[in-house]
């Protein structure tokens, strides 16, 4: 609404009044209004009729001396679009292939952290789906005991490197480093070395046919063994099913080594519950008062030095747990049954084969 504000006086006043208001009610009025306004405009003064027909126009047109109170119109936002956020590079991948928990699975992340890589754990049929639907951002494979049907293989044929631990059928190549195969007459050799130096009589046992894949290489190497820790020990053997404790007792054996095997927990079983000592390779068996000592073969640091060799050279290579990598060690050494100054002679032989001065003579794969 605009509300114009006039100021007239005498005779003219009311002239210019009813014009004004003529004129905003319509064309008829405004003609009517028009000759009496001119006629008293006349009789009065000029100047005063064109003032009112200023003020009339202006109201007609818009365009006058006054003081306006209007409505604006609205101000509009802009239209702003956001582009959405570009999406998130993926990390290089190092794929782990594992049933369980694996014991270096940090030291793996670690290595994998320090190249930029991020690594990803997964069970074979997780994994599958990974190197189906992410295969450009595996940058590297490890896989424990998990062949994939090929797939290993067909990645190492990619140019990704693998490293594969023992896992059946699958063989070094291009790309592809296996770890597998220990050197289980070293082994079986540190388990006759041990014995010997825990006997006291002179009397050690050894357990066979327990089962076990690799017996006569342990075997072979255990004899070498005894004769280097205890050249004139007496050795009695007795199998897995047939194993008596009176025998053991009747020849004074003071200490045992039971060959690993699928029946080799339960002869372990019953010695301990007789009291015989024993030498032990890998995880379980006798543990406390019947645990001379402990032999494990460690993968952790062989997957770090295959992953190493893979990157720069490019070549896989079979890779074997042993003394020589530090790879095959003791641990668990009783010092009731193997003194320390016994423990030295035992650190003598097992650092001379480290270094290829003591060849134990009995590994049939090489």
């Amino acid at each position: 609404m605009v509300t114009y504000t006039i100021s007239v006086r005498g005779r003219l006043a009311a002239a210019a009044r009813a014009y004004i208001v003529a004129a905003l009610r319509g064309p008829k009025s405004l003609l009517a209004a028009a000759r009496v306004s001119t006629a008293t405009a006349f009789v009065g003064s000029k100047l005063l009729l064109l003032t009112a027909l200023t003020v009339v126009s202006a109201a007609l047109f818009g365009c006058a001396t006054a003081t306006s109170t209007a409505a604006l119109p609205p101000i509009l936002s802009p239209t702003v679009t956001t582009a959405p956020p570009p999406s998130p590079t993926p990390n290089p991948v190092l794929l782990l292939i594992a049933e369980g928990e694996v014991a270096w699975e940090g030291d793996l992340e670690e290595w994998a952290a320090q190249r930029g890589w991020a690594l990803i754990s997964a069970d074979p049929s997780g994994a599958a789906a990974i190197l189906e639907e992410a295969r450009p951002h595996v940058q590297a494979i490890v896989s424990r005991r998990e062949a994939l049907n090929g797939e290993l293989q067909l990645a190492a044929e990619d140019g990704i490197p693998v490293v594969a631990i023992d896992v059946p059928g699958v063989s070094s190549m291009s790309a592809l480093s296996t770890i597998g195969d220990p050197r289980h007459d070293q082994a079986g050799f540190l388990a006759g070395v041990m014995t010997g130096l825990a006997s006291q009589t002179g009397w050690v046992g050894q357990v066979t046919d327990t089962g076990g894949p690799d017996e006569q290489t342990y075997s072979a190497g255990f004899t070498q063994g005894l004769l280097w820790g205890c050249p004139k020990c007496q050795l009695i053997r007795q199998t897995a099913a047939e194993m008596t404790l009176d025998r053991f007792r009747a020849n004074t054996v003071d200490a045992v080594f039971i060959l690993p095997g699928p029946e080799a927990d339960e002869a372990a079983d019953a010695l301990a519950g007789g009291g015989f000592p024993m030498v032990w390779v890998g995880e379980g068996g006798p543990t406390g008062e019947e645990l001379i000592g402990r032999l494990i073969f460690m993968d952790g640091p062989l997957v770090l030095l295959a992953l190493d060799d893979l990157m720069a050279t490019g070549e896989g290579q079979a890779w074997r747990p042993r003394i020589e990598s530090a790879t095959l060690i003791p641990v668990d050494i009783n010092d009731e049954f193997i003194s320390p100054g016994r423990q030295r002679l035992f650190e003598e032989a097992y650092g001379a084969i480290g270094v290829g001065e003591l060849d134990i003579g009995t590994d049939p794969g090489e």
